[in-house]
């Protein structure tokens, strides 16, 4: 307790959302180590207890931070912004972060306000190349592919041509929070990326590889043992709400945005150390009057029928186990589930499934492996939804696995971690093939998985570098071969890409 207590003084207490993914990969790491199944492996954004220690514009000054962010990227394929592959593309990113942490209760249970605010505008610019996008706010094509749609790494709601220019897409960004923390629950309103789910990558039900999104999440962690976790969340649909016109003389009409909202209540055991299973509910469709969904400790499979309810209902489970310097996981998540018809081959229940493993190596004081294999695929009808307002997506990137229905997701990564004498992580290997089947989502009861449509394809073999300098500026160099079909205006292409970021993790 004296340990906790002196955490809480020494530490400023906040949300930890600007978390790389090798940031995981080195939790992860750490828990196998342990052999021990912490929240972070399946829940994200948590509570971060580090010190930022990017340069403060205020010095700390009466618990407020102020700290710029810096990006710049360059890739010879255009980091797969859009199906015009390969054409080269310099990406600049200015921007800044506001934090503030506040003890109000100071205990043997310390409470912290903490709060953040984080702008970025990001500018991309092709090289001898034009490089130009249809708005998002083009109304006339509101169904358009987001950028990136085939690159999982980055995901954006807003994005338009920089202005008098046909070569170059401006794609800002605005993320903040607000949050009480304690040791035992934190209560947080803002907008921000989510991850629900054992994966590191990509999730079942709620993903990272969606842009942030407005919410109110709610966790209670009770001795270790039970985790219980309550989710509102603000969907962007890209439905028109054609019941209102906005009507300008000499201009088009506009219209604005039907809502979406999700719902998410969980419920994590851990049974010991290194045994958990999570089970949760979750609902997507149009923000209703009633209060059904609102309350966190009632079966939503149930209350959807006593309602006659039409939104879309999601129900699964997922797990971790470790032994020895292995760790297992997987998840399972269904799709409007039909009770009486689980086992009928002609019901309509429709799955996503995941299963992972990772093992830990200890090749010599000064070098650690973590060898990763993953394997997620997900139904036709999954993720989609016979009314669109109810479909579980976002922006129009799926909020789960982020190759949507009808997919198949391998990959294997070996990653390096190679450290100082003084045991300071040096640099970081990451030698990866990714595998991704992508087919046509289909509603149909009748359609299976990649059984119709055209099919896509991305195999990606890579080799990424990251090193870090002065704790916060980040230098990435990847190297990668593409073998795609379907996806892009060639088929087989390398990769070169770098970066410089400055508190930049995403």
């Amino acid at each position: 307790m004296f340990f906790l207590l002196t955490i809480s003084f020494l530490f400023a207490q906040h949300l930890n959302v600007n978390q790389s993914i090798y940031d995981k990969y080195l939790e992860e790491y750490n828990f196998i180590d342990e052999q021990i199944i912490k929240d972070n492996l399946f829940i994200y954004p948590l509570v971060n207890y580090e010190k930022n220690n990017s340069f403060d514009l205020l010095n700390k000054l009466n618990n407020i931070d102020i700290y710029p962010i810096f990006g710049l990227k360059y890739s010879q394929t255009g980091f797969e912004i859009n199906d015009n592959v390969p054409i080269p593309i310099i990406w600049v990113t200015p921007g800044l972060e506001f934090n503030f942490n506040k003890l109000v209760i100071n205990s043997t249970s310390p409470i912290w306000i903490s709060g953040c605010l984080s702008f970025a505008k990001h500018s991309a610019y092709g090289v001898n190349e034009n490089l130009y996008i249809n708005s998002s706010l083009d109304f006339n094509n509101i169904d358009q592919p987001p950028l990136f749609t085939n690159n999982p790494k980055y995901q954006f709601g807003y994005f338009r041509n920089v202005k008098n220019s046909n070569n170059g897409i401006d794609f800002d960004e605005s993320n903040g929070y607000i949050s009480i923390i304690s040791n035992t629950f934190d209560l947080t309103i803002g907008k921000f990326r989510s991850s629900l789910g054992p994966s590191t990558f990509s999730n079942l039900s709620i993903s990272n590889t969606i842009p942030p999104l407005n919410q109110i999440r709610f966790r209670y962690n009770y001795q270790n043992k039970v985790n219980f976790t309550f989710l509102i969340g603000d969907l962007y649909s890209n439905i028109l709400d054609t019941g209102f016109v906005y009507q300008e003389i000499g201009f088009s009409d506009k219209y604005s945005i039907l809502p979406r909202r999700i719902f998410n209540h969980r419920i994590d055991f851990m049974f010991s150390d290194n045994f958990r299973i999570g089970l949760y509910e979750q609902v997507i469709g149009m923000a209703k009057n009633t209060l059904s969904y609102f309350n966190p400790l009632i079966l939503y499979w149930s209350e959807q029928h006593q309602n006659s309810d039409l939104d879309n209902l999601q129900i699964g489970f997922d797990f971790d186990y470790m032994i020895e310097k292995n760790r297992i996981y997987g998840g399972l998540l269904i799709d409007e589930w039909a009770l009486y018809d689980t086992f009928n081959d002609n019901s309509q229940n429709w799955f996503a499934r995941q299963i992972g493993f990772s093992r830990i190596f200890s090749i010599r004081n000064n070098l650690r492996g973590l060898l990763k294999f993953e394997y997620s695929d997900a139904e036709p009808q999954v993720y989609i939804h016979k009314f669109d307002i109810n479909s579980s997506y976002h922006h129009n990137y799926p909020l789960g696995l982020w190759s949507g229905g009808d997919s198949v997701d391998k990959r294997l990564s070996f990653i390096l971690f190679f450290y100082k004498q003084n045991n300071e992580l040096n640099y970081i290997i990451d030698l990866t093939i990714e595998n991704t089947n992508i087919g046509t989502p289909n509603y149909d009861s009748n359609v299976s998985l990649l059984s119709e449509g055209i099919k896509k394809s991305r195999c990606v073999y890579s080799i990424n570098l990251k090193k870090t300098f002065y704790d916060v500026l980040d230098w990435h160099f990847k190297v990668g071969y593409f073998d795609t079909e379907n996806l892009y205006s060639e088929d087989n292409f390398l990769e070169f890409s770098t970066s410089i970021l400055y508190n930049i993790q995403k």
